[in-house]
């Protein structure tokens, strides 16, 4: 019972101990998700078509700036997933043929503010919601798309300048996609393109 009041106490006060002297702090922070769920929505009029994508995984890069609690964190990243399977309703090929199964590729930049709770300490938890836009290819999809997206984090400082965090991050997303008739190049209609996102990640912070 002592032995175990006495982690309690050692992890309590480590938790609360600082991790900063000062309130200001930049940090890089590397990151990688390796499960996560890829679903995309393509819809035109009756047509609507919802691709699901499995194997999941993105490498992101951020700078991140602490005041006072206040956070923003300037991100891009890449992501890759594989087919898994296409639900088509009402499909219609004379714009283009839906029925694709490529796996696709994502680059994004997203830029994010919010706020930590419990700042410049050895354990935080930063929560974050961000605006950008991300490029989307495979298949059926050369889109650019703008995104909202929304980030918790578990962040755990080893030493004042290094440390390491687990999160969840999720985004929602819409672009258009352009079809035109290949027998009258002026005729040209959208689609509707809604990505969603929902990923776990990990990673590392490095003090600047």
């Amino acid at each position: 019972m002592k032995i175990r009041n006495l982690a309690i106490a050692i992890a309590l006060l480590f938790a609360c101990a600082e991790a900063k002297a000062q309130d200001k702090a930049t940090s890089l922070n590397l990151g990688f998700s390796p499960f996560g769920i890829e679903r995309i929505n393509i819809n035109y009029g009756d047509e609507k078509y919802k691709y699901d994508y499995k194997s999941y995984w993105n490498a992101n890069i951020g700078l991140e700036k602490q005041f006072k609690g206040a956070v923003s964190l300037t991100e891009i990243s890449y992501a890759q997933a594989k087919f898994d399977k296409y639900d088509l309703t009402n499909p219609s090929t004379k714009w283009f043929n839906p029925a694709q199964e490529d796996d696709i590729f994502i680059a994004a930049f997203t830029q994010y503010i919010g706020k930590t709770i419990n700042p410049n300490k050895r354990v935080q938890f930063p929560l974050y919601i961000g605006i950008g836009g991300e490029y989307i290819s495979g298949g059926q999809l050369h889109n650019i798309t703008g995104n909202l997206a929304a980030k918790a984090r578990f962040k755990f400082y080893i030493t004042n300048n290094i440390g390491i965090y687990a999160g969840v991050t999720g985004k929602v997303g819409y672009g258009m996609k352009a079809a035109h008739d290949d027998n009258d190049k002026s005729s040209k209609e959208y689609y509707d393109v809604i990505p969603f996102t929902f990923a776990a990640d990990a990673g590392l912070v490095i003090g600047l």
